[in-house]
């Protein structure tokens, strides 16, 4: 009888062992946990996307190392690639922050004007003063960042370009919505007329970029608004 019950308390030993390395198996530990989610950031984001911003604004894209990026984000590179991608994705990123903050609103000016004419001369003004900011790089980001890429960074500059004849595309559609509402003659060369005010907007980033003050920035819009009366 002693041997029965010492066969039954070794059985139930054995039944409760193996319940709980089942349950060890199904159940995963906090550690294992914590490892599946990841180490949380450790930095702000937007304060990370500004300051790349204004390294890749001010040197370029391709002239902006990553041991740039690393040593004035105080970010490690696993950290950097574990966050954006690559180099490229962090552009990007800092392209869409530079729209959302730094760039002209180009839709908000269009949406409030009461004219074509209007709509342009307050996109021009507005844009000098972006260009030309005292605490930021000059010239506007879309067309700077990019200027001076090598073939290995040609996927970039498409990406960059799709955005500027995005704008371009932008003062069309403007300037159609001005026929269609008669402040602008129905005869009026609307496409060559993007066309030249597209160019000056690129002119004024150059400009800018090579010193150019507010005040010689302003004297070129006023003569580029006075070649509006040229095309109508």
């Amino acid at each position: 009888m002693a041997s029965i019950n010492l066969i039954v308390i070794v059985i139930k030993i054995f039944v409760i062992a193996m319940t709980h390395a089942d349950d060890s198996l199904i159940t995963p530990s906090d550690d294992t946990l914590k490892k599946k989610r990841g180490r949380p950031k450790c930095f702000d984001e937007q304060q990370v996307l500004e300051k790349a911003m204004l390294l890749f604004w001010e040197h370029g894209y391709e002239a902006t190392s990553v041991s740039d990026l690393t040593q004035a984000l105080e970010l490690t590179a696993p950290s950097l690639y574990s966050s954006f991608g690559d180099k490229a994705g962090l552009f990007y990123k800092c392209i869409d922050y530079y729209l959302a903050h730094e760039a002209c609103p180009i839709e908000a000016i269009f949406l409030e004007a009461k004219t074509a004419k209007v709509a342009f001369e307050l996109y021009l003004y507005d844009n000098v003063q972006c260009l030309a900011q005292p605490d930021k790089p000059t010239g506007c980001m879309l067309v700077v960042a990019t200027i001076n890429c090598s073939d290995n960074a040609q996927q970039i500059q498409h990406n960059i370009l799709e955005k500027r004849l995005k704008t371009k595309q932008r003062l069309l559609e403007r300037l159609q919505q001005g026929v269609a509402e008669g402040d602008l003659a129905a005869t009026a060369p609307v496409t060559e007329m993007a066309d030249f005010y597209a160019t000056v907007l690129q002119g004024l980033t150059m400009q800018a970029r090579d010193g150019a003050t507010v005040t010689q920035l302003h004297k070129v819009v006023e003569h580029a608004m006075r070649t509006w009366e040229l095309f109508e």
